[in-house]
């Protein structure tokens, strides 16, 4: 997720409400979230604008840049998803959202528009549709898989105001969504014992193995938290990230929050990112574990607050930013040098870019998805499973 989508999301978690009867069904009748207080009402308002506002504004802008890079739609050869009803749900229109997990340079999985769910097995030419746990996802629905067949699936309540507490579900998979089985409960006020508190919002889910796998905790006035399994999420324990040099959280928002944790080796990676207090701009940082997860350092600062981190190696980083502005590491952070690389979008936000391997990673943005096979050198759009593309 961008940094400017996060934004967008606070200001949306800002609010209350109970929970719908859909998700308190999904959740034993056990999540409550509390009521809209008449000071949040204008805070909704304007969000609402802004999210129909930004949806327009995406809409013209890529029309505009259709003719540099989704001309004609996915890439040539692609096998099209038909849009047509199949009785798992209507057609997806750009712009829209899409998740995406790639497990390896071939297998990558895609939620879109927090409805719909599909697995490639040749690297995102040929895709087809898996099954949810819920049919109906409530807030902040994430996947995260380690391969073709296994994966997880969380979602959490309505938040309290400011993310002061949180309610969570997640369910497992082994074998590719046909059946799901719910492994953790966090429930406000808490009742389970999964060792994930109710305090926070929770988002960020991340395996790295069939054991091993993470979830993020942040609020506006906090450090967050990064909970981790080794038993495929049943339990789980909780560490704080440190504030890095420079840094220090402050209520009022300005505290960070945490990304996907990648895995390399033995070595964990995450980033970071939240508005400093002390020189008043978003910064973006990049924290280290090599004990599992338990303890975390800063190991470096992004050259650019305002996109994310492409962790394509343990010590090779991009972050892409178009026209020509992008940037490379190959130390871990410690210098910075310009990258040429021809990805192009028609959207003024940053891309969420995800490697399957060292060569092979997608960048998604609004929805649309393209791939790289050469590390990030080289781009090109490959088709969005379950969207609709006029012509």
């Amino acid at each position: 997720m961008t940094p400017d989508e996060r934004e967008l999301r606070r200001a949306l978690a800002a609010r209350s409400g109970d929970v719908s009867p859909e998700f308190r069904a999904h959740l034993t009748g056990a999540l409550q979230g509390g009521r809209p207080s008449a000071t949040a009402m204008p805070a909704i308002a304007v969000a609402v604008v802004i999210v129909l506002s930004v949806a327009s504004i995406g809409i013209l802008l890529m029309a505009r840049g259709a003719g540099r890079v989704l001309q004609g739609g996915p890439a040539s050869g692609a096998r099209l998803t038909s849009p047509t009803p199949t009785g798992k749900g209507p057609a997806i229109y750009l712009p829209s959202t899409a998740q995406l997990s790639a497990p390896s340079g071939n297998v990558v999985w895609a939620f879109i528009a927090d409805s719909l769910l599909f697995r490639s097995t040749d690297g995102g030419n040929n895709w087809d549709q898996r099954s949810l746990p819920v049919s109906q996802p409530a807030v902040w629905p994430e996947i995260s898989f380690v391969d073709a067949q296994q994966g997880w699936y969380s979602e959490s309540g309505s938040p309290e105001t400011q993310c002061n507490a949180d309610g969570a579900a997640i369910w497992h998979t082994t074998d590719g969504g046909a059946a799901w089985q719910q492994v953790a409960l966090v429930t406000s006020p808490p009742t389970g014992s999964s060792g994930i508190s109710d305090s926070q919002c929770k988002e960020g889910l991340s395996f790295i193995d069939p054991n091993h796998g993470f979830l993020d905790a942040w609020d506006d006035n906090h450090r967050p938290i990064i909970y981790r399994t080794s038993d495929g999420g049943r339990t789980w324990k909780g560490s704080t990230l440190p504030d890095p040099p420079g840094f220090v959280t402050q209520d009022g928002g300005f505290s960070l929050r945490a990304g996907l944790v990648r895995a390399f080796g033995t070595t964990l990676l995450v980033s970071a990112s939240g508005m400093n207090g002390g020189t008043q701009q978003p910064e973006m940082y990049v924290f280290k574990s090599t004990d599992g997860g338990a303890t975390w350092y800063s190991v470096a600062k992004a050259p650019n607050a305002a996109n994310n981190i492409a962790l394509g190696t343990a010590s090779r980083w991009l972050q892409l930013i178009e026209p020509d502005q992008s940037s490379e590491t190959t130390d871990s952070g410690k210098t910075w040098h310009s990258y040429l690389t021809d990805y192009a979008q028609a959207a003024p936000i940053a891309p969420d870019i995800v490697f399957g391997d060292q060569l092979i990673g997608y960048a998604t943005v609004r929805g649309s998805i393209q791939r790289t096979t050469d590390g990030g050198l080289h781009w090109a759009l490959i088709e969005t499973p379950g969207v609709f593309w006029p012509g």
